[in-house]
């Protein structure tokens, strides 16, 4: 086998000097542009525009070479080809149907499930869903207010009013001035009162006969009055007792006969029952003998007392001043409220009409003359909050009743009349009655449940004890924000007391879990005299022992010393 064969072609010679030849004919070969100071290090430049962008090379060059040698004689371009091409539906896409007005639909669709759980509420509760509209309105409108007012701030941003930026304490007097020799024995704070509960108290039963007075009928000509046909407040005579726990004969009875373990009056229950929504300062007296505990309420020597008194927009905003300098001060409006309350409710009865006698017509405390009948009934009724010391913890409770009125099937039904009193609407931060009254009524309610929480609280628990069956309630208003002596009536408003209670989130449970506490820190203490005393400027009220003779009256004293001479 013959071997392929190989040839060497030759080589030109160089004569005129060392090196290859030059080329002839390779002109058609691309030139790039270099320059001749730049290190070239490669024939070719692989890398190409990549190595650009790589990091920590100095102004962007090259390893060999500056930025300027990346010509693009040489560079990869991509031809066109058919292979590639894609063909685009230009026809209009089909789009899903949306749902028009979904904003609208939803809203609708919100309203229905709230008017469907308001009707299965009207149908259990029987609640007044248009009143309850109105308030949680109110309620909201109040909110935002207390905001623009700066409510809700944190303690370390600046508020108006005061020397450093913060709001002062308000200068609120107590109700009584407390002795070196008073003990302070417990303290009990409203958060933590807030969140006890009792439930399964019934709403107590009437003890035997003690049913007293005569009651008149309600003048249901009176539901017709309103703003443009007002009609003046009368000043109205009579007698109003409010005898306190200690003075009344019938309790007195009662504790000897062993009917009961703690002995009160409406107010005074109510007072407690209500403690975590007061402000101003009030004291209740309670005296420990043997086995009984009475809760009364203290001798001030005038027509009111802290514990009983009608305060005037004691929960508002900007409640009115302590100041006696000014008409418009909380003891003031509290006299002009007890004023247009005992002329309000009698106003508003036919006095010259059929009466409703109780089980005893006669008042056992009234007057030996007799010239002034009192038309309030006073019930005396029992109720069991529980259980001590292995026997049944009974509360006698002496509770008030303002007037009857015929229902919708001819039953008798009992009332509690109170009324409200508008004095100055731009001040005590309401609003104006003659303007809204008429239209809406469950606004000025809601704003009256605001700035007088407290006060529609107690009279709330006072119909509750006296097992009223409606609350008939009155809007009075001054006839001039100036004038305090003359008044006109705008409109009347009837009300269940249970359905109220709800209305204004008065949980009965935590207000008997209220009395309850205090009654066991009474029972506790041995026999003697102890205050209990709302602090004016804190959530709390304070259990003070007082010594023997505290709080005794000059009468008291002086029948004292006369036993004492004729012996």
């Amino acid at each position: 086998m013959s071997l392929a064969k190989f040839d060497l072609d030759d080589l030109p010679a160089q004569t005129a000097g060392w090196g290859p030849a030059p080329l002839v004919g390779d002109d058609h070969v691309t030139f790039q542009q270099f320059n001749k100071a730049d290190r070239i290090g490669r024939v070719a430049d692989w890398l190409g525009v990549d190595r650009f962008f790589r990091r920590g090379e100095r102004y962007n060059e090259r390893m060999y070479g500056s930025a300027a040698n990346a010509g693009t004689n040489f560079d990869y371009i991509h031809e066109m080809d058919e292979n590639n091409f894609q063909l685009v539906d230009s026809s209009r896409p089909v789009q899903r149907p949306l749902q028009r007005n979904f904003r609208a639909r939803q809203m609708q669709f919100r309203k229905l499930l709230q008017k469907e759980q308001e009707r299965k509420e009207q149908q259990q509760y029987g609640t007044n869903q248009k009143m309850k509209r109105s308030i949680v309105k109110e309620q909201q409108r109040a909110f935002k207010q207390w905001q623009r007012r700066g409510g809700g701030a944190r303690a370390g941003g600046p508020r108006p009013g005061g020397r450093f930026g913060n709001d002062r304490p308000k200068d609120r007097p107590v109700s009584v001035q407390v002795r070196p020799e008073w003990k302070v024995l417990e303290e009990m704070d409203f958060p933590r009162l807030l969140k006890l509960s009792l439930p399964g108290i019934g709403g107590g039963v009437d003890i035997g006969d003690h049913q007293y007075g005569t009651l008149h009928f309600y003048d249901k000509t009176c539901d017709r009055v309103s703003v443009k046909n007002s009609v003046p407040l009368q000043r109205c005579g009579g007698a109003f007792f409010n005898v306190t726990t200690t003075e009344d004969p019938v309790i007195a009875e009662m504790a000897k006969a062993g009917i009961g373990r703690v002995f009160a009056t409406d107010t005074i229950l109510a007072a407690i029952m209500t403690a975590p929504r007061s402000v101003y300062s009030w004291d209740i007296v309670a005296e420990r003998v043997g086995d009984l505990l009475f809760l009364s309420k203290r001798d001030t020597g005038g027509i009111s007392n802290p514990v009983d008194a009608l305060t005037v927009s004691e929960t508002s905003i900007d409640p009115p001043p302590h100041d006696h300098s000014t008409m418009n001060n909380a003891k003031d409006l509290a006299t002009e409220a007890l004023y247009i309350n005992q002329n309000f409710r009698r106003q508003v009865l036919k006095r010259d009409g059929d009466t409703f006698k109780m089980k005893r017509p006669e008042i056992p405390f009234e007057d030996e003359s007799g010239a002034d009948v009192s038309d309030t009934a006073y019930k005396y009724r029992k109720f069991v909050i529980g259980q001590a010391d292995g026997k049944p913890l009974e509360v006698v409770c002496r509770t008030e009743q303002d007037g009857v009125i015929l229902g919708t099937t001819g039953e008798v039904q009992t009332l509690t009349i109170k009324a409200f009193n508008e004095w100055d609407s731009s001040q005590s931060g309401g609003v104006d009655w003659r303007g809204k009254l008429d239209t809406q009524k469950g606004a000025v309610l809601a704003t009256e449940m605001k700035n007088n929480s407290c006060k529609l609280a107690k009279w709330t628990v006072q119909a509750l004890l006296a097992g009223s069956d409606a609350m008939k309630l009155g809007y009075v208003s001054r006839v001039s924000p100036r004038n305090s002596a003359q008044h006109v009536i705008l409109g009347t408003q009837q009300l269940k007391p249970i359905e109220f209670a709800q209305n204004i989130s008065l949980n009965l449970d935590n207000c008997w879990a209220i009395l309850r506490c205090i009654v066991d820190s009474l029972l506790r203490q041995p026999n003697g005299k102890y205050l209990i005393l709302k602090d004016p400027h804190a959530n709390l009220i304070r259990l003070y022992s007082l010594p023997d003779g505290t709080f005794e009256s000059e009468v008291e004293s002086s029948e004292d010393e006369k036993e004492e001479e004729d012996q």
